[in-house]
């Protein structure tokens, strides 16, 4: 397996105010950008998807839908 490059560092106006939590085998790393909220939602080993909101709130609650949508899907 090749490695990826860290995207989440060229996506946000400051590096160091990248946030992360995870939700159950997903990882969300998200930030703000210049005009913006942006986040990157990944399990292990895979791409992640890039999800685009106004707010905090807003794309927190866009990534965990996306992890639950996921988690449905494999079920």
């Amino acid at each position: 397996m090749t490695t990826q490059p860290d995207l989440t560092f060229h996506a946000f106006q400051d590096p160091g105010t990248i946030e992360e939590i995870q939700e159950l085998d997903h990882r969300i790393r998200f930030g703000p950008t210049h005009t913006g909220w942006v986040s990157f939602v990944a399990r292990r080993g895979q791409r992640p998807a890039i999800v685009l909101a106004t707010d905090r709130e807003t794309l927190l609650a866009q990534s965990h839908k996306l992890v639950e949508q996921r988690i449905e899907r494999r079920r």
